[in-house]
Formats: structure tokens, sequence, C-alpha cells
């Protein structure tokens, strides 16, 4: 009965890790709330772009899918050698919707009101 139990243990396990490493579990939409308006994030699509993890998650390794998020170094200021938050996403997020866009390509928004939404009180 034990040794099932383990290989049935082992079967799960290894599934599991499969699916991590597909992505299975990543958000689809992440949210920020800064004071200057709610930004949606819609991460499924940039992961079904197949835009290159590394592109964002540039403290990663070649090939993993989980590791540091962007706000355990990016903090509302400036940190020792990480920039801000907000200065982060900008040149991260804003800079590769522009090359794309000068490029021709499909590009995501860059306008300030395009990515943050004031909530109406």
């Amino acid at each position: 009965m034990k040794k099932g139990l383990i290989s049935i243990g082992i079967l799960v396990g290894f599934m599991l890790s499969i699916l991590m490493v597909s992505g299975v579990f990543a958000k689809d939409v992440i949210e920020f709330n800064p004071s200057y308006g709610k930004v949606t994030f819609a991460h499924k699509k940039h992961v079904d772009l197949k835009i290159d993890c590394m592109k964002c998650h540039h403290t990663w390794k070649k090939g993993e899918t989980s590791g540091k998020l962007c706000h355990e170094c990016h903090k509302a200021k400036a940190e020792g050698k990480a920039i801000s938050a907000k200065d982060a996403y900008h040149k991260d997020c804003k800079g590769c919707h522009e090359e794309a866009k000068k490029a021709n390509k499909p590009a995501g928004p860059t306008g300030c009101t395009q990515c943050h939404v004031k909530v109406k009180k």
C-alpha cells in the first residue's frame, strides 16, 4: 500500500511541475493600484504572445518560470541599484509598447490614461 501511495505522490509532483513550467498557474490579469489610477496588466495575453519571460523578469535565468517578482526589488522609491517601480514599469512596459509601435507592430498602450484608470467616485 505504501509503495502505491509513494508512486502516486511522485506522479502528482511530476504533473504539477509540468503544469508550473507550462505557465498554467500564471495569473491571467495583474492589477496595480498606484494613486494616479489603477493599471490592469493582461499577463496571460503577454504569455500567449510568447514574449520572452526574461524581457520583464530580468532576474530569472533562461528557462525559469518562477523567481522574484517586480515588487520584490522595485519599491515605491528607488533603493540601491533598483529603480523605482514606476520607473521600471514605464521603462519596460511603455518602452516595449513604443518599440512595437515604431516597428509598425501591434502595440499596447503608451499614453498615461490608457494604462492608469481613475476610479470614478
